[in-house]
């Protein structure tokens, strides 16, 4: 039997490809192969933009603005709805519900509760959203722990899912030559909450080189005012593809990722699964998404970023990190990692 489901796809960000995108284009190409029968239609806004990898898998409902009001009108005769964050709908859906929990850290983060008028607004859209929601993804226990310390009660309904990464992050085929490093690697939207200034200072004084990837144009003038000296040294790279991601991955001396907080963090896993080694802020989450494989630095110490750069110059060190991650990703990917993902949606539109 073909069911129908109706996709938040707001977050297919033209040459903005976020973690939250990620996990979506996973998810419904996942959906997609267990069940080419169901119809997957993906609502998308005028900032957005369907992945190409999604053609023929599913179909895009465009509309020019996509106000909140309309939802319910749009989930007339689905079988189920999936947000792929905590914003639903605030008017009743005609039918059940699945969102995803990524992080609070808008609402935690001191930077964001400046905005007490904002804050006061979102912790209640996540409030909204979590009790019409007929299941809660979170994707790291981290995730969940914060945002139920944050609302004061336990979230029912709740799975901790890891999302898998994408089956075009594996090693290269071929052995690589002994030479000296190229640069490093730095992949996220250049928010402040990604620390990238501090990647700047940590170079300062050295002949490392750092590549960033997906940093927005704001971003980026923000990031190079924050120390100028180094600017020679910084590339920041646009519309990156996945495969020239994957060869980008390959080709780094080691990932570097230096958030203060974070809800999974997709990056390392798609640099470890690539046989990169990946230096990450030393905060719970990323203890737990990466297995205790990354080298782990406090996101305030710059000295200790640097020091950890230094040492991946040393191939010997390079490799013995490249060899105890590959074992951690490689459960994390295709169809296999998407199996409690896929059973939940199974389940609730059986009980329709």
């Amino acid at each position: 039997m073909s069911h129908r489901i109706l996709i938040d796809g707001r977050e297919f960000v033209a040459e903005r490809r976020t973690g939250i995108a990620r996990f979506l284009e996973g998810l419904l190409l996942a959906t997609h192969e267990k069940h080419p029968d169901w119809r997957l239609t993906v609502a998308i806004d005028q900032h957005s933009t369907l992945p190409t990898s999604l053609g023929g898998k599913a179909v895009k409902l465009h509309l020019p603005n996509l106000p909140e009001l309309f939802w319910p009108a749009l989930a007339k005769g689905q079988d189920l709805f999936v947000s792929p964050y905590p914003k639903l709908p605030l008017l009743k859906l005609p039918c059940p519900a699945i969102h995803t929990v990524h992080d609070v850290y808008y609402l935690t983060h001191p930077a964001c509760r400046k905005h007490r008028l904002r804050t006061m607004i979102s912790s209640w859209v996540l409030r909204r959203s979590i009790s019409n929601a007929v299941h809660t993804w979170f994707t790291s226990k981290a995730s969940q722990e914060a945002c139920e310390i944050l609302l004061g009660t336990k979230v029912e309904c709740a799975e901790v899912y890891y999302s898998p990464v994408k089956s075009c992050f594996i090693p290269s085929s071929q052995i690589k030559a002994e030479q000296e490093p190229a640069y490093f690697l730095c992949v996220g939207n250049g928010g402040r909450h990604k620390n990238v200034e501090l990647l700047l200072q940590a170079i300062r004084g050295t002949n490392l080189v750092l590549k960033c990837v997906g940093v927005g144009e704001e971003a980026r003038a923000r990031i190079r005012a924050s120390c100028p000296d180094v600017a020679g040294q910084v590339e920041f790279l646009t519309a990156v593809d996945d495969m020239r991601l994957a060869e980008l991955y390959r080709e780094a001396t080691a990932l570097l990722f230096p958030s203060l907080v974070e809800g999974y963090g997709f990056p390392p896993l798609e640099a470890m699964a690539c046989g990169t080694p990946a230096i990450v802020s030393d905060i719970p989450v990323l203890h737990e998404s990466t297995g205790d494989m990354a080298t782990y630095c406090s996101p305030h110490d710059t000295a200790a970023w640097q020091g950890a750069m230094l040492s991946m110059l040393d191939m010997s060190v390079r490799q013995r990190h490249s060899q105890n991650v590959l074992q951690w990703v490689q459960c994390r990917q295709g169809l296999e990692g998407w199996h409690g993902h896929i059973e939940d949606l199974e389940a609730v539109i059986g009980r329709e």
